[in-house]
């Protein structure tokens, strides 16, 4: 069999009643791969390492930042690149880009980095930028993996342009908050791109498996440039696009002709399912089942030197009479869009705790809570309700909760998110 990606559909209804008045429904779209993909050989990487080095990651932060960082070293091949750049108020690029041959002299380079001064992270972020594009790959993995513990100041702008010019060159970029003090609207600004995201870190004893994990996923990409096309039979509406396995986020699709939409969706790796869930409206049709869309999956995959593959796939609803029609929720769609509602209800009460409407943010965060509880995550939604309540008290959250509902929502938070990656209903 050829390898490729095969995609699957769940409609949150498959029947709907005959009317006047269009209609909402869910499309679950799942995607993994087929074939032989996880035989295909293992496209080069060309990784760069930017960690915080400031006077707050003394101690046992930076011992397990280390730790971590000498065991991506015995990750990579001898067809990977490695650099690393640190930062404080300066930044010094400690290892510059080369192949991962000589491990032990990279080991002892990591183990000499020492912990001392402020947080300037724009500086390690533009010395990280220059030596990920020294390699000249034909074909492989690009990435900067950031990991920070406090607030950089006056440059927040200068580090989301120099994460915008990567992006634009197919560099990739993972962002790793540990604590409590970095700024996760920052974070997140810098990874609204493909092939990027954010990810909250909470102790120190987790920064080893993040890492580790991060690199085993990336080893593991087989399919590059995944780009989604929707079509839509005239009345139709696709409303929105969000990404919610192995993570929650919302995906930017452009309606590029009359009725078609398309998303960049990046580079995939081979260890999971991708689940998106598109909101589509349905136009008033007559009895019979109809195709309400048309998906389009187009990718390459470089292992195995082919390009431009493409998959495809017809969404149809049945239309019946209303005495005929029940309008029970498939259970899998209903878990995933708990959770994305869960997600959106937190964004939104952040912005209402901004403007000063404290009682619409606590209730807000209530309503996430009772989704996350559905959804089957008791932790997160105590968390939920106990900041719920504190911001009705104080007027504030706390910075611990903030990041666990901002990241936990969304599947984020260190090691849980490969457990949530196998989440069922």
């Amino acid at each position: 069999m050829t390898p490729g990606i095969n995609l699957q559909q769940t409609l949150s209804r498959t029947t709907l009643a005959v009317g006047d008045e269009p209609q909402l429904i869910y499309v679950l779209l799942e995607a993994h791969a087929e074939g032989l993909a996880q035989q295909l050989p293992k496209l080069p990487l060309n990784l760069c390492l930017v960690l915080d080095r400031s006077s707050s990651m003394r101690g046992e932060r930076l011992m397990q930042v280390k730790d971590a960082a000498a065991r991506i070293v015995d990750q990579l091949g001898q067809d990977d690149y490695f650099s690393l750049v640190v930062f404080n108020d300066r930044a010094d690029v400690v290892i510059p880009a080369q192949r991962a041959i000589k491990k032990a002299d990279l080991k002892a380079a990591i183990a000499q980095i020492e912990a001392a001064g402020g947080t300037e992270m724009a500086q390690g972020m533009a010395l990280a930028l220059q030596e990920v594009q020294r390699p000249f790959l034909t074909r492989g993995i690009s990435r900067i993996i950031l990991l920070t513990d406090g607030r950089t100041y006056g440059d927040e702008s200068r580090c989301v342009e120099i994460a915008r010019r990567g992006q634009s060159r197919g560099i990739g970029l993972t962002a790793l908050g540990i604590g409590t003090e970095w700024n996760e609207d920052l974070l997140e600004t810098m990874t609204a791109s493909e092939n990027s995201r954010a990810q909250y870190i909470a102790t120190a004893q987790d920064v080893v498996k993040v890492f580790a994990d991060e690199v085993k996923r990336l080893h593991a990409i087989f399919a590059q440039q995944v780009q989604l096309s929707v079509e839509t039979r005239p009345g139709a509406l696709l409303r929105s696009l969000d990404q919610v396995r192995p993570f929650i986020a919302p995906i930017t699709i452009i309606e590029e002709a009359e009725r078609r939409w398309v998303a960049n969706l990046g580079d995939w790796p081979d260890t999971g399912v991708q689940g998106f869930l598109l909101e589509v409206v349905v136009p008033p049709l007559p009895v019979g089942d109809h195709a309400v869309l048309k998906l389009t999956l187009r990718y390459h995959l470089p292992g195995a030197n082919l390009r431009d593959q493409a998959r495809e796939l017809m969404v149809r609803v049945s239309l019946r009479p209303a005495e005929e029609v029940t309008h029970r929720v498939d259970a899998t769609v209903k878990h995933w869009l708990e959770r994305l509602v869960a997600y959106r209800l937190q964004a939104n009460a952040w912005k209402c705790a901004a403007e000063g409407r404290l009682e619409e943010a606590s209730e807000r965060l209530q309503m996430a809570g009772t989704r996350m509880l559905n959804a089957g995550d008791a932790a997160l939604a105590h968390t939920l309700q106990q900041e719920a309540t504190r911001i009705l008290r104080n007027g504030t959250v706390s910075e611990e909760g903030r990041k666990r509902i901002r990241f936990g929502t969304r599947g984020l938070i260190g090691p849980v998110a490969d457990d949530e990656r196998e989440t069922t209903t």
